[in-house]
């Protein structure tokens, strides 16, 4: 999508937020204001910039929040992580390299995420926007997904970061199991790995509840993860964001992340 409104002002910059989530294949950037009104939204591929992206990228926006996925992440019960001992846990992570290694307090699941973000991506967008407020991809997934968590039964989340990678999490009587992100190639590997998470987790043969966020590829995937669930919810977007030319039709649910991560903390 290439949206840029005649509403979007340059004079109103300071009171505008500009959006970004990043990716290796496609990244997504927005303009929204305190009203949460999206005079722009623009796709393109991560490693050609259009030239709308590049022009709105170079304006001196004051307030920058940037979604990245992340490379490796683990969990750790809060009562026992100690931040002065970080470099005990990095056997659990994809690399030693405690430099690129972040913290994210999750405070109402009473855990703390150890991650690591790929270098290149990071330090592309942090050379851009230095100033900018940096958040996993996984954090703006779980705080969207909290509210939808019944204490009773079984919700398995599935979050469709690109075409081919899946993040999927587990929820069983309330408590958090699971966070993963696998490889998706077709259909068979989404029931491969729920069927793996079912049988891992002794779930039976069917989840409660499955939440499904970012964009599905097709009706097709709806189709097959309904075999496997009781209830089927899509994650919509809280900030109850609109486009600033309201007469466009333009269902905004699969950018939830990139717009609710002006919630995240």
């Amino acid at each position: 999508m290439n949206y840029i409104s005649k509403q979007f002002n340059i004079h109103y910059l300071p009171e505008y937020n500009l959006l970004v989530k990043a990716g290796f294949q496609k990244d997504v950037l927005a303009v929204v204001d305190k009203k949460s009104v999206a005079p722009i939204l623009i796709e393109y591929p991560s490693e050609e910039p259009i030239l709308d992206a590049t022009r709105i990228m170079s304006l001196p926006f004051r307030f920058v929040r940037i979604v990245i996925p992340h490379q490796s992440l683990t969990f750790i019960p809060k009562e026992v992580f100690q931040r002065e001992n970080i470099a005990q846990y990095l056997q659990f992570l994809g690399t030693q390299d405690i430099e690129n290694t972040f913290i994210y307090y999750l405070d109402s699941l009473n855990i703390v995420a150890l991650y690591q973000l790929d270098r290149l991506l990071l330090n592309r967008w942090r050379r851009l926007f230095p100033d900018a407020v940096i958040l996993p991809e996984f954090a703006v997934v779980l705080d969207r997904a909290q509210e939808r968590i019944s204490i009773r039964g079984s919700v398995l989340g599935l979050h469709f970061v690109t075409d081919n990678i899946v993040d999927f999490y587990l929820f069983k009587n309330g408590v958090f199991q699971l966070y993963n992100n696998f490889e998706i190639q077709h259909l068979d590997d989404i029931s491969y790995y729920v069927l793996n998470i079912l049988t891992q987790f002794g779930l039976g043969d069917s989840i409660n509840k499955i939440l499904l966020s970012g964009e599905v590829p097709d009706h097709s995937y709806y189709k097959r993860i309904s075999r496997y669930a009781g209830d089927i919810e899509v994650l919509d977007l809280k900030t109850k964001v609109a486009l600033a030319d309201q007469e466009l039709d333009h269902d905004l649910t699969p950018y939830n992340v990139l717009f609710d991560s002006i919630l995240c903390e």
